[in-house]
């Protein structure tokens, strides 16, 4: 139960640290991922989006002490689904538009999730150690197949959506996922004071900030097309599912056995899909009247 507490507490805190950085992105020059220094500069000279980003960061320092305390099958999803949940109030009280899909699709994330956490049953274990090869592995190819994917379009000169951004954005931020789950494992077995050799000695936190800084130039890029309550979602979903099936198979949790658990999960994971697509069908739209939101601004001076 501390667990899901402390990741529901990180989900507000990351959700607002996302709704400041988008506020300010809304606000910045247009950036691109093929222009990483340009990036750079927008993002670190705007405080508004650097005082989001350290909240963002606090919220990620929580899921990583959480995923050392349940199994990534019940706090990730926990925590995506309450990111889910604070940004659609965030949208609402802010009085930005949301469609019939996004609203369904965010009511649907909270009922997928909770079908994920069901799955567990009662006396789930809490990997702590993971297969290092696999480990290794599973980050490399997830990682530089992210990147290559999106140099590649680049390349070709083809457009990149939002949504396609987010999801890879999502997947490199669920390799840096496992490796919090590492460093939490660590936290766990050893304590905060003993556990700093040990993680400073271990590849994880230096995994972790290169699928971290992968995952955050893609999201931010496509945070800056859209808006935040499709982006995420896009995103969230995208990293949770990567994170429950690498994270149970890397780390050796336990899989249902009951043929009832094994179906709420397998129900989980279908309307994850079911909103990937319903987000997707309004990224276009989403994207199109950010574009005039932004143009008009940019008038305006």
């Amino acid at each position: 139960m501390t667990g899901l507490i402390a990741a529901l507490i990180s989900a507000a805190v990351y959700s607002l640290g996302l709704t400041v950085e988008q506020r300010a992105l809304h606000r910045s020059p247009g950036i691109s991922v093929h222009r990483p220094l340009h990036l750079a500069r927008v993002l670190l000279g705007n405080p508004r989006w650097v005082g989001g980003c350290a909240l963002a960061a606090a919220g990620s320092v929580g899921l990583i002490v959480s995923l050392g305390l349940a199994p990534v099958s019940v706090v990730q999803p926990a925590f995506a689904g309450g990111i889910s949940t604070m940004l659609l109030i965030m949208a609402l009280v802010l009085g930005e538009p949301i469609t019939r899909g996004e609203r369904l699709a965010l009511a649907l994330m909270p009922v997928a999730l909770l079908l994920l956490s069901l799955s567990l049953g009662a006396g789930g274990t809490t990997g702590t150690t993971p297969h290092l090869p696999l480990l290794l592995g599973v980050t490399a190819v997830t990682v530089l197949g992210c990147v290559l994917a999106m140099a590649a379009a680049g390349r070709a000169g083809r457009y990149v959506s939002a949504a396609a951004m987010g999801a890879a954005a999502g997947l490199a931020q669920g390799t840096a996922g496992l490796q919090g789950k590492a460093v939490g494992g660590l936290l766990a077995d050893n304590g905060l004071v003993a556990a700093v050799p040990a993680v400073l000695a271990s590849p994880f936190p230096y995994l972790y900030a290169v699928g971290w800084a992968v995952g955050i130039v893609l999201f931010q890029t496509s945070m800056q097309r859209s808006r935040a309550a499709v982006t995420a979602p896009v995103a969230n979903v995208t990293g949770n599912v990567f994170m429950v099936v690498a994270g149970t198979v890397v780390f050796a949790e336990d899989l249902p056995d009951d043929p009832r658990r094994l179906a709420l999960r397998l129900a989980g994971f279908a309307l994850t899909l079911v909103v990937v697509v319903l987000i997707r069908g309004n990224v276009a739209r989403a994207e199109a009247d950010t574009a005039r939101t932004r143009a008009a601004r940019e008038g305006a001076r």
